[in-house]
């Protein structure tokens, strides 16, 4: 039985952790030795908006005795994540030099889109539960040091993502100067994130019942099951009743009575408290039948990834499905109409499958081709005149689980410049700061979806099927309509040009009415 062994490096918030794990066909995914150092990064980063340089010596320290232990068990891969502690600091490159310069290791930063999609992977990677509770209103509460990340899942579909800047540390840091002369602890908490709740509320969860709640976040949902004897350890399952038990016991307590009572360092016991009263607001809001917290963390969304990635494991979840879902639905927000898009993506994808060996683009661009084309409309909600700037900051401004913030920029860039002449790389670079490999991935992605535009300029889903191929200089694409086509063969010369110019072959149409 082949075995690999996988190790992931999580630079949080508060602190740092290695996790090293066993991957087998046989066995799934297994933990087989966890490393968690105390470090609170964020600190510095949410205070002042910098990690101080000896906040950076002793991670670089910790970071080469990660690198040993992974040396010890003959690691046959690891990855070296960072979250919002580095990511928001000012000073994040610099910080990544020295952890190359001093460790060897390469880290990358992941935008939050990319964290938040790693935990939940985590969640639906470990057992059927996740897959029975989503077939209902469920909403996944991933909270750590920086932010809160709230996903709605209703009819096994990911509805709704958003992020609030309200993470533990952060709201620690926040209201230190207000504690000073106030004992009611929950009450500065609840009334620091009163409005972001409310909005929340009216936004997202107006009409919809929340059956469950899933409650995800670092070593803190740990704290819930501490008691062995505690009946719902095995199943991690909770009822309002015993989270209420369980809160009780935390939000009245001061940081050293929590230290002592549940054996944990100080500073950990200073996030304890802000974290079971944002967990509870949003219960108590929510007013789910059951709660679930399964204690997992990113480093498994992290191995559960490679594994995904390498094949190693037979795939438990359609998490590209959940992406695109996300887009689906922040389209139909922004009154996007479903059958154009639709009809747009049936020929977008065929002429992207039929093109490989011109655009060279993989897998993860086909993806982000479908999602410009379910976003490419979303700024005539605003304003028709000014459409492709405000499908561009929609995009921009509006996260979608599971792509990075460059991919984002990706989508957005291509969909803006459906509508306004596309630019040369000097001008869009300067807009943009993007490079010269991404730029002919935008302008890729931009020609074929101009292309699959023009092919229904009607709106009339003219098409039925469409078969595509290129010979010789040719892009030949053969229709199957529905409807007379003589509007969308006499505008789609300007289109062709452009796919042209960037593919150097020319769409030819070859024209079938089929009757219905």
């Amino acid at each position: 039985m082949a075995v690999t062994t996988y190790a992931a490096i999580d630079i949080g918030s508060y602190d740092l952790t290695l996790e090293i794990f066993e991957i087998s066909a046989k066995n799934g995914i297994h933990c087989i030795n966890k490393l968690r150092h105390r470090l609170e990064l964020g600190r510095g980063t949410f205070s002042v908006g910098r990690i101080a340089p000896e906040m950076v010596d002793e991670l670089c320290n910790v970071l080469r005795d990660f690198r040993s232990v992974m040396k010890e068990y003959k690691v046959d891969s690891y990855d070296a994540i960072a979250t919002s502690a580095i990511r928001e600091a000012q000073n994040d490159l610099f910080v990544l030099g020295r952890i190359r310069q001093l460790t060897g290791l390469e880290v990358r930063i992941l935008s939050n889109s990319e964290q938040r999609f790693l935990s939940y992977k985590a969640i639906a990677s470990i057992e059927g539960r996740f897959k029975e509770m989503i077939q209902k209103g469920t909403v996944v509460i991933d909270l750590d040091g920086g932010s809160i990340q709230i996903s709605i899942f209703d009819n096994s579909e990911l509805i709704q993502t958003a992020n609030m800047r309200m993470g533990s540390m952060r709201i620690r840091e926040r209201l230190q100067a207000a504690t000073a002369g106030n004992n009611d602890y929950d009450e500065l908490v609840r009334e620091l994130i009163h409005e972001d709740l409310d909005s929340f509320s009216k936004m997202y969860l107006k009409n919809r019942k929340i059956e469950n709640i899933i409650l995800n976040g670092d070593f803190i949902t740990e704290m819930i099951f501490r008691d062995p004897k505690h009946r719902d350890r095995s199943t991690r399952m909770l009822t309002r009743d015993s989270f209420e038990k369980w809160y009780r016991k935390i939000a009245k307590k001061s940081v050293a009575d929590l230290a002592i009572n549940n054996n944990i360092a100080m500073e950990y016991a200073s996030l304890l408290r802000p974290s079971a009263i944002l967990y509870h607001l949003f219960v108590e809001l929510m007013d789910p039948v059951s709660i679930w917290a399964p204690g997992t963390h990113l480093s498994r969304g992290l191995a559960y990834e490679y594994a995904e990635n390498k094949k190693l494991l037979p795939e438990t979840h359609d998490f590209e499905n959940d992406i695109i879902s996300c887009a689906r639905h922040l389209a139909k927000r922004y009154g996007v109409t479903r059958p154009h898009i639709d009809n747009m993506d049936m020929t977008a994808k065929a002429i992207f499958d039929a093109t490989k060996e011109f655009h060279g683009i993989d897998g993860r661009g086909r993806l982000l081709l479908g999602i410009t084309t379910m976003l490419h409309d979303v700024g005539k909600y605003i304003s028709y005149t000014y459409r492709a700037e405000n499908t561009y900051n929609i995009i921009m401004t509006n996260e979608i689980i599971g792509i990075s913030h460059a991919e984002r920029e990706i989508v957005a860039l291509a969909a803006k410049y459906i509508v306004l002449p596309f630019p040369p790389f000097e001008d869009l670079v300067i807009e943009s700061g993007i490079n010269r490999e991404t730029y002919l991935e935008v302008a890729s992605l931009t020609a074929i979806i101009r292309l699959a535009n023009a092919l229904d300029r009607s709106h009339m889903q003219k098409i039925r099927a469409i078969d595509a191929s290129v010979k010789k200089k040719e892009l030949v694409l053969k229709l199957s309509v529905s409807q007379d086509y003589s509007l969308e063969s006499g505008l789609i010369r300007e289109e062709a040009d452009f796919f042209t110019e960037v593919f150097g072959i020319r769409p030819v149409l070859k024209i079938k009415r089929t009757i219905l």
